[in-house]
């Protein structure tokens, strides 16, 4: 896909490649197929993580950054393949540079793969991205998001190959809200940045004329 957004970024989004968009005070992006490829039968297949920003620079100037796969640390352990997207475990450091520390490892599992998760952080989970596992013995689906034990290191396993992805962290400086594409520690914000939305009041993306409308209203936020 090709990325593009209001600060005037166009970026191609390849396999194993890191886009970082830092929103901060706002910014609008957009996601569509490069042009040379518009009409073929195509999958697509990714994650996108969001991360709420600490108190302090919820409202810095927004910012884009993009970090080639090839740059990406990758090692191998037992078989297990490791790629660090972001932070640092297992000996190496992702030259991404996130606003909080950050942990976002990718671990791919072969048949009869294991791994020890050790207390990389403060604040870890794992999610299934492929085929099932096992986490501590006990057998995990894919698109379940499990929340580690603070502290304690566990063990990962996959009877067939299986991918699986480790995020986790810093625990943030108080509660986050969200709603539709915003995300701030104030409900307020959430609700001026829905009213200017709304009223077009937002940055706009060079060359894009499209606009989304919001999906309804956020009053439910009390």
């Amino acid at each position: 896909m090709v990325h593009r957004d209001s600060i005037g970024s166009v970026q191609a989004i390849e396999p194993g490649a890191i886009n970082w968009m830092t929103a901060g005070r706002g910014v609008a992006h957009s996601e569509r197929a490069p042009k040379e490829r518009l009409g073929e039968r195509r999958r697509t297949h990714g994650l996108q993580l969001w991360a709420g920003l600490p108190k302090a620079l919820e409202e810095r100037e927004p910012a884009f950054a993009h970090t080639p796969g090839g740059t990406i640390p990758e090692d191998q352990r037992n078989g297990v393949r490791i790629r660090v997207l972001i932070g640092r475990a297992w000996s190496m450091e992702s030259p991404v540079v996130p606003m909080s520390e950050t942990l976002y490892v990718d671990i791919a599992l072969p048949a009869g793969g294991a791994l020890d998760i050790p207390a990389l952080a403060a604040e870890r989970a794992v999610y299934g991205v492929e085929a099932s596992y096992s986490l501590q013995g006990k057998s995990m689906e894919p698109y379940t998001m499990a929340v580690l034990p603070e502290g304690d290191s566990v063990r990962i396993e996959a009877k067939a190959p299986a991918r699986v992805v480790l995020i986790g962290g810093e625990p943030l400086d108080g509660p986050r809200f969200m709603w539709w594409n915003f995300v701030s520690s104030s409900r307020e914000r959430i609700k001026q940045a829905a009213a200017e939305w709304e009223a077009h009041h937002t940055p706009r993306i060079p060359g894009e004329t499209e606009w989304v409308p919001l999906p309804g209203s956020p009053s439910f936020l009390p």
